[in-house]
């Protein structure tokens, strides 16, 4: 069984019922949507109204914020395969079939994920190659893991318990580099942009790039102070990727 996990924080409820609508026409049926209610007056009962039959389980124990959410929700979840899922995108209709399957063919893979599609205010198709082994070897210094698109093995990977709010999915991919990810080339999520968005503070998102950044490079047992780990991130303003890349020959034997 996979498990979709999904956090509604101020949510609208026009986008949400395209995104589980999505859910519920996937190819395959074999799934569990997990729902934590982070802060949206009156979802329970539009839930109750508009799903009343569907596979979906409720929670709400207040207010958590981003990642206190999912990782609530992925202690409860019970599938062997586990999604996360955003509440105002719209996924391919047979996303959990390629996926799933992909895994299933390919025991040595712990995650798969594919390519994002960006809509409404603003457009972009984020379709690029990268090899598996890149893939980890880039995952200290920034998240080439769509997570909106992703699939994963439960049993490989451990809590969602990220400090930051803002890049607490980056947290999340990047201690968890030594795991064997593929990516997909195709389309799997429409990743719908809005003005609601929760991500705002782009100099608070950078900062806390930067702090998880020193907090990867201590797993290499390299002690950096923040105003390097700042030019170690690809989308700040000072990025060096000839010290980047002095980094990784370090650390992985290039």
């Amino acid at each position: 069984m996979i498990s979709i996990l999904m956090s509604c924080y101020k949510s609208n409820f026009e986008y949400l019922k395209e995104q589980i609508d999505s859910i519920i026409h996937q190819t395959e049926r074999d799934w569990e949507l997990l729902i934590y209610n982070d802060g949206t007056k009156g979802l329970e009962d539009w839930l109750l109204r508009n799903y009343p039959e569907e596979s979906i389980t409720y929670f709400d124990e207040g207010h958590l914020g981003y990642a206190k959410a999912y990782n609530y929700l992925l202690n409860k979840a019970e599938g062997e395969y586990v999604c996360f899922c955003d509440h105002d995108d719209i996924w391919r209709w047979d996303k959990l079939e390629i996926e799933l399957a992909f895994l299933k063919a390919r025991p040595e893979l712990d995650c798969v994920f594919g390519w994002l599609n960006w809509f409404g205010e603003q457009e972009k198709a984020e379709a690029f190659q990268i090899s598996d082994e890149d893939i980890s070897k880039e995952l200290p210094f920034w998240q080439p893991i769509k997570q909106a698109t992703a699939m994963f093995r439960k049993d490989k990977f451990g809590e969602f318990d990220s400090p930051y709010d803002m890049a607490g999915d980056y947290w999340f991919w990047s201690k968890h580099w030594d795991r064997h990810y593929h990516l997909i080339p195709q389309f799997m999520v429409n990743y719908r942009r809005h003005s609601g968005e929760l991500t705002k503070n782009k100099d608070l998102f950078r900062e806390n790039h930067a702090k998880i950044i020193q907090r990867n490079m201590t797993m290499f047992g390299k002690d950096l102070d923040l105003d390097t780990c700042k030019k170690l991130d690809r989308y700040s303003k000072t990025y060096d990727e000839g010290l980047k890349k002095k980094i990784q020959e370090e650390i992985f034997k290039c």
